[in-house]
């Protein structure tokens, strides 16, 4: 056996995390690439954000050999699986209707300018562009029949150029590729409630990033009376929010802040509403001033 060097990497960024990274994913090879992978001691090795991939140098041939029954490429296919289940709260959706699934390759495409990373979305984030349909994933072998009912939740299938020298192998055979997800957004809505005096209250973004219009004052449950703030565009999620709205008054004595930091959305607190005709993503919030 000999020493084992980098073949590629794959990394799998995400909006919504304030690293950038989406941790917790699972590789899991197709049958087709497991027994390739077996058979020239491929090694799989999990990382903070994606996935590494390493060959033992003193099977270069027997990789080189499978590349010729192939292209001169090496097909590497991964099914791959979020452990967070609820990861589709704070992902921005690709319209699959449950009968596509996002599938990423790298034939072409953008290369990152500072890493030399070659990126496998037809965008720069995951889009309806890189669906395919799970039917025609099955036929290709990508998936098999028990994937239908219990599906990954998108597909890696590269083709990798195996290395071409056996006796200086290293970093330099590296080829490295990278995906990212956008965060879920929506629509930010506040109900303020409270006596404010004859003060003009307004939710104000200090950042000058965000604005917010008033709505017509409602009535809650309890007949208790709630001015209206909504965002005019949508906000993408955050782990970490970085907005700081603020509750402000205009009164006789000038403007003053009366909540210096509104709370922000959260992925467990959001709904479905429809405004000016069209369904929204909602995050709602109830302030007792």
């Amino acid at each position: 056996m000999g020493s084992y060097q980098p073949l590629f990497t794959v990394q799998v960024g995400h909006a919504y995390f304030s690293s950038g990274q989406w941790g917790g994913l699972k590789f899991v090879p197709t049958s087709d690439t497991e027994r390739m992978m077996m058979g020239a001691d491929i090694l799989v090795r999990p990382t903070s954000d994606g996935m590494a991939v390493f060959y033992d140098t003193e099977r270069a041939r027997a990789l080189r050999l499978y590349a010729q029954g192939s292209g001169q490429t090496l097909p590497f296919r991964f099914k791959v699986s979020s452990s967070d289940r609820a990861f589709s709260t704070y992902t921005a959706p690709t319209d699959g209707n449950g009968k596509a699934i996002p599938c990423f390759g790298n034939a072409g495409g953008f290369t990152n300018p500072d890493t030399g990373a070659l990126r496998l979305s037809q965008d720069e984030f995951a889009s309806d562009k890189d669906l395919r349909d799970m039917s025609e994933l099955v036929t290709d072998g990508l998936l098999d029949q028990a994937d239908l009912r219990s599906p990954p939740d998108f597909l890696i299938a590269l083709s990798i150029k195996p290395p071409q020298d056996d006796s200086t192998p290293g970093t330099a055979d590296k080829q490295s590729f990278y995906c990212n997800f956008a965060a879920r957004s929506s629509l930010w809505r506040y109900f303020v409630m409270g006596n404010l005096g004859g003060n003009s209250p307004a939710i104000v973004d200090p950042d000058n990033r965000v604005e917010f219009e008033q709505g017509e004052d409602v009535l809650l449950v309890g007949n208790r009376p709630a001015r209206v703030f909504r965002s005019k565009d949508a906000i993408p999620l955050q782990e970490m929010p970085t907005c700081r709205f603020q509750l402000k008054a205009q009164g006789n004595g000038g403007a003053r802040v009366l909540i210096k930091r509104l709370p922000a959305a959260s992925k467990n607190r959001l709904g479905m509403d429809e405004i000016d005709g069209k369904k929204e993503i909602v995050f709602e919030n109830y302030i007792n001033f």
